[in-house]
Protein backbone atom coordinates (compact mmCIF):
# COMPACT_ATOMS: atom_id res chain seq x y z
CA UNK A 1 0.00 0.00 0.00
CA UNK A 2 1.18 3.50 -0.77
CA UNK A 3 0.45 6.94 0.53
CA UNK A 4 -0.54 9.91 -1.58
CA UNK A 5 1.13 12.99 -0.11
CA UNK A 6 0.69 16.72 -0.80
CA UNK A 7 3.15 19.50 0.01
CA UNK A 8 2.51 23.25 -0.32
CA UNK A 9 5.17 25.87 -1.13
CA UNK A 10 4.67 29.63 -0.82
CA UNK A 11 6.82 31.52 -3.36
CA UNK A 12 4.98 34.84 -3.41
CA UNK A 13 8.11 36.79 -2.39
CA UNK A 14 10.50 34.89 -4.66
CA UNK A 15 9.90 36.95 -7.77
CA UNK A 16 9.68 35.55 -11.29
CA UNK A 17 10.61 31.88 -11.67
CA UNK A 18 9.33 28.33 -11.68
CA UNK A 19 9.13 25.62 -9.02
CA UNK A 20 10.26 22.02 -9.50
CA UNK A 21 10.81 19.10 -7.16
CA UNK A 22 11.88 15.48 -7.01
CA UNK A 23 12.03 12.79 -4.35
CA UNK A 24 14.57 10.11 -3.61
CA UNK A 25 13.67 7.07 -1.51
CA UNK A 26 15.65 4.01 -0.51
CA UNK A 27 14.53 2.04 -3.58
CA UNK A 28 12.11 4.25 -5.50
CA UNK A 29 12.03 7.87 -6.72
CA UNK A 30 8.38 8.94 -6.88
CA UNK A 31 7.42 11.54 -9.44
CA UNK A 32 6.33 14.91 -8.04
CA UNK A 33 3.55 16.73 -9.84
CA UNK A 34 3.77 20.50 -9.28
CA UNK A 35 0.91 22.89 -9.95
CA UNK A 36 0.37 26.59 -9.19
CA UNK A 37 -3.04 26.68 -7.53
CA UNK A 38 -2.88 30.42 -6.66
CA UNK A 39 -0.56 33.27 -7.52
CA UNK A 40 2.84 32.42 -6.09
CA UNK A 41 1.55 29.31 -4.32
CA UNK A 42 2.40 25.81 -5.49
CA UNK A 43 1.17 22.35 -4.60
CA UNK A 44 3.33 19.26 -5.02
CA UNK A 45 1.73 15.81 -5.09
CA UNK A 46 3.44 12.43 -5.11
CA UNK A 47 2.72 8.76 -4.41
CA UNK A 48 5.12 7.17 -1.95
CA UNK A 49 5.24 3.47 -2.76
CA UNK A 50 7.52 2.40 0.07
CA UNK A 51 7.84 3.20 3.75
CA UNK A 52 10.88 4.82 5.32
CA UNK A 53 12.82 8.08 4.93
CA UNK A 54 12.69 10.07 1.67
CA UNK A 55 14.58 13.19 0.59
CA UNK A 56 12.46 15.93 -1.00
CA UNK A 57 14.46 18.28 -3.24
CA UNK A 58 12.75 21.59 -4.04
CA UNK A 59 14.12 24.04 -6.61
CA UNK A 60 13.26 27.58 -7.62
CA UNK A 61 14.39 28.21 -11.19
CA UNK A 62 16.70 25.16 -10.86
CA UNK A 63 18.30 26.47 -7.64
CA UNK A 64 17.73 24.64 -4.33
CA UNK A 65 15.44 26.51 -1.97
CA UNK A 66 16.65 27.06 1.61
CA UNK A 67 16.47 23.87 3.65
CA UNK A 68 16.36 21.58 0.65
CA UNK A 69 16.50 18.59 0.69
CA UNK A 70 13.73 18.08 3.23
CA UNK A 71 13.54 14.79 5.16
CA UNK A 72 10.16 13.07 4.84
CA UNK A 73 9.24 9.92 6.72
CA UNK A 74 6.61 7.68 5.16
CA UNK A 75 4.81 5.01 7.18
CA UNK A 76 2.88 2.03 5.86
CA UNK A 77 -0.71 2.98 5.26
CA UNK A 78 -3.58 0.70 6.23
CA UNK A 79 -5.56 -1.09 3.53
CA UNK A 80 -9.14 0.06 3.00
CA UNK A 81 -10.39 -3.25 4.41
CA UNK A 82 -9.12 -2.22 7.85
CA UNK A 83 -11.70 0.58 7.87
CA UNK A 84 -14.62 -1.85 7.67
CA UNK A 85 -16.85 -2.04 10.75
CA UNK A 86 -18.99 -4.95 11.92
CA UNK A 87 -21.95 -3.44 13.72
CA UNK A 88 -24.12 -6.37 14.77
CA UNK A 89 -25.56 -9.78 14.03
CA UNK A 90 -25.53 -13.25 15.58
CA UNK A 91 -22.20 -14.04 13.88
CA UNK A 92 -20.50 -11.84 16.48
CA UNK A 93 -21.84 -14.01 19.34
CA UNK A 94 -18.73 -16.16 19.55
CA UNK A 95 -19.88 -17.98 22.72
CA UNK A 96 -23.16 -19.10 21.15
CA UNK A 97 -23.73 -22.56 19.68
CA UNK A 98 -26.23 -22.09 16.86
CA UNK A 99 -28.74 -24.63 15.58
CA UNK A 100 -28.38 -26.27 12.16
CA UNK A 101 -30.83 -24.65 9.77
CA UNK A 102 -30.48 -21.23 11.37
CA UNK A 103 -29.57 -18.16 9.34
CA UNK A 104 -26.57 -16.48 10.99
CA UNK A 105 -26.24 -12.79 10.13
CA UNK A 106 -23.49 -10.18 10.20
CA UNK A 107 -23.98 -6.43 9.70
CA UNK A 108 -21.11 -4.70 7.87
CA UNK A 109 -20.48 -0.96 7.41
CA UNK A 110 -18.14 0.02 4.53
CA UNK A 111 -18.70 3.80 4.56
CA UNK A 112 -15.21 4.66 5.83
CA UNK A 113 -13.40 2.33 3.43
CA UNK A 114 -14.11 4.15 0.18
CA UNK A 115 -15.00 2.45 -3.07
CA UNK A 116 -14.55 -1.28 -3.22
CA UNK A 117 -16.08 -4.73 -3.47
CA UNK A 118 -17.39 -6.72 -0.50
CA UNK A 119 -17.24 -10.51 -0.82
CA UNK A 120 -17.72 -13.46 1.49
CA UNK A 121 -17.44 -17.24 1.46
CA UNK A 122 -17.71 -19.76 4.28
CA UNK A 123 -15.88 -23.04 4.80
CA UNK A 124 -18.17 -25.71 6.24
CA UNK A 125 -17.45 -28.54 8.72
CA UNK A 126 -16.42 -30.91 5.92
CA UNK A 127 -14.12 -28.35 4.28
CA UNK A 128 -16.66 -27.52 1.59
CA UNK A 129 -17.45 -24.00 0.41
CA UNK A 130 -20.75 -22.65 1.73
CA UNK A 131 -22.27 -19.59 0.00
CA UNK A 132 -22.91 -16.43 1.98
CA UNK A 133 -25.71 -14.13 0.86
CA UNK A 134 -24.83 -10.41 0.76
CA UNK A 135 -27.72 -7.96 1.02
CA UNK A 136 -27.06 -4.29 0.23
CA UNK A 137 -28.71 -1.83 2.62
CA UNK A 138 -28.59 1.95 2.71
CA UNK A 139 -25.48 4.11 3.03
CA UNK A 140 -23.04 1.42 1.93
CA UNK A 141 -24.00 -0.98 4.69
CA UNK A 142 -24.61 -4.68 4.14
CA UNK A 143 -26.11 -7.71 5.84
CA UNK A 144 -24.38 -11.07 5.36
CA UNK A 145 -26.39 -14.27 5.83
CA UNK A 146 -24.94 -17.72 6.38
CA UNK A 147 -27.45 -20.57 6.15
CA UNK A 148 -26.19 -23.56 8.12
CA UNK A 149 -27.22 -27.10 7.27
CA UNK A 150 -24.75 -29.27 9.21
CA UNK A 151 -23.34 -29.41 12.69
CA UNK A 152 -19.74 -28.33 13.22
CA UNK A 153 -17.54 -25.28 12.82
CA UNK A 154 -17.92 -22.78 9.99
CA UNK A 155 -15.25 -20.24 9.05
CA UNK A 156 -16.76 -17.16 7.39
CA UNK A 157 -14.21 -15.24 5.32
CA UNK A 158 -15.23 -11.65 4.58
CA UNK A 159 -13.16 -9.60 2.14
CA UNK A 160 -13.07 -6.00 0.97
CA UNK A 161 -11.10 -5.48 -2.23
CA UNK A 162 -9.61 -8.93 -1.75
CA UNK A 163 -8.35 -8.35 1.82
CA UNK A 164 -9.83 -9.71 5.06
CA UNK A 165 -11.87 -7.22 7.07
CA UNK A 166 -11.08 -6.94 10.81
CA UNK A 167 -11.71 -10.20 12.76
CA UNK A 168 -12.20 -12.22 9.57
CA UNK A 169 -12.52 -15.18 9.34
CA UNK A 170 -15.45 -15.36 11.77
CA UNK A 171 -15.94 -18.65 13.63
CA UNK A 172 -19.49 -20.00 13.85
CA UNK A 173 -20.29 -23.08 15.95
CA UNK A 174 -23.34 -25.10 14.98
CA UNK A 175 -25.02 -28.10 16.60
CA UNK A 176 -27.43 -30.54 14.99
CA UNK A 177 -29.32 -32.73 17.51
CA UNK A 178 -31.33 -34.29 14.67
CA UNK A 179 -28.12 -35.92 13.37
CA UNK A 180 -27.77 -37.96 16.58
CA UNK A 181 -29.33 -41.34 17.19
CA UNK A 182 -29.18 -43.96 19.91
CA UNK A 183 -29.61 -47.72 19.86
CA UNK A 184 -29.07 -50.74 22.09
CA UNK A 185 -30.92 -53.17 24.38
CA UNK A 186 -31.00 -50.60 27.17
CA UNK A 187 -33.62 -48.66 25.20
CA UNK A 188 -36.03 -51.61 25.08
CA UNK A 189 -38.17 -53.42 27.64
CA UNK A 190 -36.16 -55.65 29.93
CA UNK A 191 -36.03 -57.40 33.30
CA UNK A 192 -34.78 -56.29 36.70
CA UNK A 193 -31.07 -56.93 37.02
CA UNK A 194 -30.29 -56.71 33.31
CA UNK A 195 -27.80 -53.95 32.60
CA UNK A 196 -29.23 -51.28 30.31
CA UNK A 197 -26.55 -50.81 27.67
CA UNK A 198 -26.94 -48.50 24.68
CA UNK A 199 -24.87 -46.27 22.43
CA UNK A 200 -25.29 -42.68 21.28
CA UNK A 201 -23.83 -41.75 17.88
CA UNK A 202 -22.76 -38.08 17.75
CA UNK A 203 -20.39 -37.99 14.76
CA UNK A 204 -22.38 -35.46 12.72
CA UNK A 205 -23.78 -33.47 15.63
CA UNK A 206 -21.25 -30.64 15.55
CA UNK A 207 -20.51 -28.64 18.69
CA UNK A 208 -22.45 -29.40 21.84
CA UNK A 209 -22.78 -31.38 25.05
CA UNK A 210 -24.49 -34.74 25.52
CA UNK A 211 -26.64 -35.38 28.57
CA UNK A 212 -28.34 -38.67 29.50
CA UNK A 213 -30.83 -39.06 32.36
CA UNK A 214 -32.73 -42.17 33.37
CA UNK A 215 -35.83 -41.75 35.54
CA UNK A 216 -37.67 -44.69 37.05
CA UNK A 217 -39.66 -45.80 40.08
CA UNK A 218 -36.83 -44.61 42.33
CA UNK A 219 -36.50 -41.27 40.56
CA UNK A 220 -33.06 -40.82 38.91
CA UNK A 221 -30.71 -43.70 38.21
CA UNK A 222 -26.97 -43.49 37.82
CA UNK A 223 -25.79 -43.63 34.22
CA UNK A 224 -22.19 -44.59 33.42
CA UNK A 225 -20.87 -43.07 30.21
CA UNK A 226 -17.60 -43.54 28.34
CA UNK A 227 -16.32 -42.59 24.93
CA UNK A 228 -16.14 -45.06 22.08
CA UNK A 229 -14.74 -44.80 18.57
CA UNK A 230 -15.81 -42.20 16.02
CA UNK A 231 -17.56 -39.94 18.55
CA UNK A 232 -19.71 -42.77 19.90
CA UNK A 233 -20.73 -42.58 23.57
CA UNK A 234 -21.39 -45.83 25.47
CA UNK A 235 -24.02 -45.68 28.22
CA UNK A 236 -25.06 -48.12 30.97
CA UNK A 237 -27.54 -48.11 33.83
CA UNK A 238 -28.77 -50.82 36.22
CA UNK A 239 -32.55 -51.04 36.69
CA UNK A 240 -32.90 -52.56 40.16
CA UNK A 241 -36.63 -51.95 40.55
CA UNK A 242 -39.50 -53.03 38.31
CA UNK A 243 -41.62 -50.33 36.72
CA UNK A 244 -41.68 -47.72 33.98
CA UNK A 245 -38.48 -45.94 32.99
CA UNK A 246 -37.91 -42.83 30.93
CA UNK A 247 -34.56 -42.26 29.22
CA UNK A 248 -33.86 -38.67 28.19
CA UNK A 249 -31.03 -38.17 25.71
CA UNK A 250 -30.26 -34.54 24.85
CA UNK A 251 -27.68 -32.63 22.81
CA UNK A 252 -27.31 -28.99 23.81
CA UNK A 253 -30.46 -29.43 25.94
CA UNK A 254 -32.54 -30.63 22.96
CA UNK A 255 -33.89 -34.16 22.59
CA UNK A 256 -32.22 -36.35 19.97
CA UNK A 257 -34.17 -38.62 17.63
CA UNK A 258 -36.54 -40.91 19.55
CA UNK A 259 -35.95 -39.24 22.91
CA UNK A 260 -37.44 -39.53 25.45
CA UNK A 261 -37.49 -43.34 25.35
CA UNK A 262 -40.10 -45.11 27.51
CA UNK A 263 -39.47 -48.70 28.57
CA UNK A 264 -40.97 -51.21 30.99
CA UNK A 265 -38.78 -53.21 33.36
CA UNK A 266 -40.42 -56.34 34.77
CA UNK A 267 -39.48 -58.81 37.44
CA UNK A 268 -38.01 -61.92 35.93
CA UNK A 269 -40.52 -64.82 36.13
CA UNK A 270 -39.68 -67.43 38.75
CA UNK A 271 -39.43 -71.09 37.80
CA UNK A 272 -42.85 -72.42 37.03
CA UNK A 273 -44.37 -68.94 36.47
CA UNK A 274 -45.68 -68.14 33.02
Amino acid sequence: WYQRRVRVVNAQTAGVGHLSANIQGAHTNPTVEVEEYAEGKFRGTYNAKESGDHDLFVYWSNEPVPGSPFLIHVEDSLPPSSMIKTTGGRMLQTDTVHRAGDSIELDVDTQDAGDGQLAAVAIGPKGDAVPVEIIANRNRTFTLKLLTSKGGRYLVNVYFNGSHIPNSPFKVRVCNPEAIWAEGPGLMDSFVGELGDFQVFTRDAGHGTLSVRVNGPKDKFRVDMWKGADRTVNCRYNPEVAGKYTINIKWEDEHVKGSPFSILVRKRPENGDS
